[in-house]
């Protein structure tokens, strides 16, 4: 920078300002001195390390500042060319273009630290009088408002030969109300940006200042003074800022330094927020990126560092993204940003000869992919699952390079191609751990037992990379429970279509659907007309031809059914059957018929699709018009069942387990026009469970659902439980 004699100084103000200074002896290092590096350091070809996170600040002939994360704190350091990394003290540290000078914050007071040889060079203190604009070399750019407070005024401050601060106030400045520095990579001046609000209106002003002579060589016109002009960047030859023209357009302007006439204004990048561009110059080329574009949580609409020649507008791209950039000596910029073959790093971009297109290379890498990447193998489903010992829950996770990821994972049952997807859109907090549980489920209903696929995918959300993925097996085990015929765990219930179509669907999953959901359905097969009364028990169901004669059908476990087995005729003689308990207390399914005359009969279950003898239980069964056999409902070691009246009351027939009941109680009334189906333990609680529907054949219909509480006296809630409406399903059985 240009150094003025104690003289000159002394004349360039009325007096010397009472600043307190404190001038280092240079005799007397702060910090490890560190020796000078030559420009060859633009050559160097194996690329230095440094922490992950670290953005650099400024750039200087030796090294370049830069700052970290370590916890919740800012970690600053000097490094050198040749990869020397000097902690720095404190803290915060601001830059200084172009220098190998870096300016330590504690509270009002400055300090410059020349980090070629370690030497404290001198502290300012504004103490409640000067603001700081930008520093300069050991020149404190700062400001200060005007006599009688009309505007801003910007001050140099320097020390002469004698340790003592020279305040230069800047002349020929446009009245502002504030002033701010801008990047600015040209030697011994100084790019303001100056604001200014008057009538309401709002007015911008750019200004180029010489630092020798503390006055302004050049001002610049803002197209449009109702937009905020950002960024802004300045170099040896050129100014350069984005605004918005009168109809709203991205418009980049460009002049020279020399002269205040801005020699073009062209349409360029279109984005959401300008204001967030990252910018600089390299040579006659504009480089600039979306600096959120590494955290982005969607594909950016400005995508990469990209140059822009100054002069034929011709674009390249040239990183996979920047989060900021920072002039550097030669005239190029340093990068922090990352490329898909390098990763996260700094990058010089230098100026290409003659204007040419400028080059990209290594610096500095921290070690973090620019790729999403897996930082460990996940965590996902192996070997044998038993999902009744689980507790509904099969750890799944995945650790990743960085947080704005989609990751899923999709698990496939191979036998029937069924599957069900966990996606994560956010990891744990304060990590980048994506938990994917699953909850034993596949889309809306419970997961088969057997084989499974499993794929899990990570896709960068802000579409740097590939996505990844990793693929792996395992088996489900869980017991079988009855009326589960898919081998899900969960009870199933069967439908029955107008063309004698029947099929399976899973209890639970249609208590799940919302209005515009379709139930999934498993089909069993036609031909299912030819019966009159169809029966589901706990194992498979009975069906009664028009011949009266009965069939029984056992449950395969996979959904499908074993071929009929003739039980025997004469069973026109019933007019209600039930089946699904065991009421005798030998674990087997029994069946239950009330005759024309109403005599309810007991047929014990033999375990082999067919019946024995059956035995009277009693008569008075006629002033039901339906009995439903529910398996343990309140609480009793056997099998009950329920049975409505008229009236519509029903009542509860509490299994003793010996084939016999105790006497009727009262559950409630209200239960006419619905069909009321015993379907088993829906919600896993050890407790039969009702489901109810309207009464006749509808292809919407409202399903409710009725929890066993295993009480005796109270079986069922009393208040009304929740329902869903059903559409797209065949009459229920």
């Amino acid at each position: 920078m240009n150094h003025l004699s104690p003289a000159g100084r002394r004349l360039a103000v009325a007096t010397v300002v009472a600043l307190a200074v404190t001038a280092g002896a240079l005799t007397t290092p702060v910090l490890a001195a560190t020796p000078v590096v030559t420009a060859s350091v633009a050559t160097q070809q194996q690329p230095i390390s440094v922490p992950p996170g670290t953005v650099a600040l400024s750039a200087g002939p030796t090294g370049f500042l830069s700052r970290h994360k370590e916890g919740e704190s800012d970690v600053y350091a000097w490094t050198r060319y040749d990869g020397t990394r000097t902690p720095l003290p404190g803290g915060p540290y601001q830059a200084n273009a172009g220098t190998d000078i870096v300016v330590r914050v504690a509270g009002t007071t400055r300090s410059f630290l020349d980090m070629s040889t370690g030497e404290e060079l001198v502290t300012y203190d504004l103490g409640g009088v000067y603001g700081a604009v930008q520093c300069q070399g050991t020149t404190l750019v700062a400001s200060k408002r005007a006599e009688g407070g009309a505007g801003q005024e910007v001050h140099l401050l320097d020390k002469d030969d004698q340790g003592r601060v020279v305040d230069r106030t800047v002349t020929g400045l446009p009245e502002a109300s504030a002033w701010k520095g801008e990047a600015n990579s040209a030697p011994g001046t100084l790019l303001l940006h100056g604001f200014k609000v008057t009538d309401g209106t709002w007015e911008q002003r750019l200004a180029v200042v010489d630092l020798a002579s503390a006055s302004v060589t050049a001002t610049y016109v803002i197209l449009n003074n109702k937009n905020y002009i950002h960024p802004v960047s300045g170099s040896r030859t050129h100014v350069v800022w984005h605004e918005r023209d009168a109809e709203g357009k991205s418009v980049l302007a460009v002049a020279r330094r020399e002269s205040p006439e801005v020699i073009s204004r062209s349409t360029w990048v279109e984005r959401a927020n300008e204001s967030t561009l990252t910018f600089g110059l390299a040579g006659d080329w504009a480089v600039y990126s979306d600096p959120g574009a590494f955290t982005a949580l969607g594909p950016p609409r400005l995508a990469g560092l990209n140059a822009r020649s100054l002069t034929t507008d011709e674009t390249i791209p040239l990183l996979a993204h920047a989060t900021a950039v920072v002039p550097a000596t030669d005239g190029g910029v340093i990068a922090t940003g990352g490329t898909i073959e390098h990763g996260e790093g700094l990058y010089r971009i230098t100026p290409g000869a003659d204007g040419g297109r400028p080059t990209v290379s290594v610096l500095a890498t921290t070690g973090v992919p620019t790729v999403l990447a897996g930082l460990s193998e996940p965590v996902a489903p192996s070997g044998e699952i038993d999902l009744d010992q689980a507790d509904g829950k099969v750890p799944a996770s995945w650790t990743l390079s960085r947080s704005n990821a989609r990751v899923t994972l999709q698990l496939t049952h191979t036998r029937t191609g069924a599957s069900g997807t966990v996606v994560a859109f956010n990891p744990v907090a304060d990590t980048t751990e994506f938990r994917l549980d699953w909850d034993g489920f596949l889309d809306t209903f419970p997961a088969y037992r057997g084989a499974y696929t499993w794929t899990l995918r990570a896709e960068p959300l802000n579409g740097l990379g590939p996505a990844i993925e990793r693929t792996g097996s395992f088996t489900v085990t869980r017991a079988p429970r009855p009326h589960d015929f898919d081998d899900n765990g969960s009870p199933d219930i069967f439908t029955r279509s107008s063309t004698g179509v029947l099929s399976l669907h899973d209890v639970g999953q249609l208590g799940r659907l919302t209005y515009d959901e379709t139930p999934r359905r498993t089909k069993i097969g036609g031909g299912w007309n030819t019966y009159d009364r169809i029966v589901p028990a706990a194992t498979g169901l009975v069906a009664r031809d028009t011949a009266g004669v009965l069939w029984s059908y056992e449950g395969k476990g996979d959904g499908s059914l074993t071929p009929r087995k003739r039980v025997g005729g004469g069973w026109n003689i019933y007019d209600k059957l039930t089946s699904g308990s065991d009421l005798t207390g030998d674990g087997l399914n029994d069946l239950l018929a009330t005759d024309r005359t109403g005599v309810l009969w007991l047929y014990p279950g033999k375990g082999d699709g067919t019946l024995a003898a059956r035995t009277r239980i009693g008569g008075g069964w006629g002033v039901y018009n339906q009995v439903t056999a529910t398996g343990n409902l309140a609480g009793a070691p056997a099998g009950d069942l329920v049975a409505r009246d008229t009236s519509g009351v029903l009542w509860l027939y509490l299994g003793k387990g010996d084939g016999t009941f105790a006497s009727r109680t009262q559950i409630s009334g209200g239960w006419s026009g619905y069909r009321i189906i015993g379907p088993g333990d829906i919600d896993g609680d050890g407790w039969s469970d009702l489901v109810t529907v309207p009464a006749g054949d509808h292809s919407s219909t409202y399903m409710r659902f009725y929890y066993g509480t295993g009480q005796w006296k109270a079986p069922l809630p009393a208040a009304e439980p929740p329902g869903a409406h059903v559409t797209g399903l065949d009459p229920l059985l």
